[in-house]
């Protein structure tokens, strides 16, 4: 059996959820090498201690609390949680042996159950981002030219190839982690909350040609802290913020990892995606009598156009580690 350590990413808010996931940990049939806790800079380190966690302090960012370097950890395998979730006592055995089974290089676990979502809510996600299901039993989620996701409608096996994975369960062989430069996303962190992430970070692993599988009985509940996210949604400005970073996660991650026609079929998806979402905001601004949203939205994608071009962003390295070798 491959070894593993834990990585998990905090602000120090999650409380009692964060108390039930250090448990859960502490009863995994395959204990981890290290559990390692990294704190952003100016949270409060919790007033409990479960087993054998360490802390360790480091730059705020949902990015920046992720992609480090990892030298304190030697594993074969990063296991990366949120500190919102609760894991089965065979949940790590679980993945682990998935990613040996199926030779993956990295393993999400299907904490959000997209599939099993209520009609409603389909319909809303379709509504307001362009997020669809799919047919094809080949991939767990597919991210589209859009930039927006879509997701098996019905998963009937426990485990799926797939183009990328949710953020709170996910871990990646450290060799391959490594070579994907994921310190090259902190630029997401500057836009006050790093909205896509997840995908931003995951697609990669895909994108630069290795594999990733999704697993969907891993018994990995999520506990939904939303200690960052609730920032995000009492944010008057979040429709912008996400505008924005939608914009630049697809010019980054999509738009220049591609050519030829393919630039030009991408154009076009996101294109019309960005004039139903223009249609969406404004007839939310005329029933809201309030033409903030519309406004917000346009403000949103000009500053994304203006960010992709900027010296600063231009200096970052491509995506595609593959394409620039």
């Amino acid at each position: 059996m491959i070894s593993y350590s834990i990585a998990i990413r905090t602000i120090g808010t999650a409380g009692d959820k964060f108390r039930r996931e250090l448990e859960s940990i502490n009863r995994q049939t395959l204990q981890p090498d290290k559990v390692l806790v990294y704190i952003a800079e100016g949270g409060k380190l919790p007033d409990f201690k479960i087993g054998k966690e360490e802390y360790v302090w480091v730059k705020k960012g949902m990015v920046a609390q992720r992609a480090l370097c990892y030298k304190d950890i030697d594993s074969d395998v990063l296991f990366f949680l949120d500190d919102d979730v609760e894991l089965a006592p065979d949940s790590a055995k679980k993945m682990l042996d998935m990613m040996e089974y199926h030779s993956a290089d990295a393993v999400g676990a299907d904490v959000f159950q997209n599939h099993k979502m209520s009609l409603r809510n389909k319909g809303k996600a379709m509504i307001t981002n362009l997020v669809i299901p799919h047919w094809n039993k080949e991939w767990a989620f597919k991210v589209k030219k859009s930039g927006s996701f879509s997701y098996l409608l019905e998963a009937n096996n426990d485990f799926y190839w797939s183009q990328c994975c949710g953020g709170p369960a996910w871990m990646i062989k450290k060799k391959v982690y490594n070579a994907l430069s994921m310190s090259d996303e902190k630029w997401l962190d500057k836009l006050g909350f790093a909205y896509g992430d997840d995908q931003l970070e995951t697609y990669k692993i895909f994108k630069n040609g290795y594999k990733l599988g999704v697993i969907f009985n891993s018994g990995i509940i999520n506990l939904d802290g939303g200690t960052s996210s609730e920032i995000y949604k009492n944010d008057k400005k979040r429709i912008y913020i996400r505008t924005k970073a939608s914009f630049a996660i697809w010019w980054r991650s999509i738009f220049k990892t591609v050519s030829g026609i393919e630039k030009s079929k991408c154009v076009l998806s996101f294109g019309i995606k960005s004039l139903w979402l223009l249609l969406f905001f404004s007839f939310l601004s005329l029933i809201k009598f309030s033409p903030s949203f519309l406004t917000l939205y346009i403000r949103g994608l000009f500053d994304g156009y203006t960010m992709v071009h900027s010296s600063e962003f231009k200096k970052i390295p491509s995506y595609s580690i593959m394409r620039s070798k």
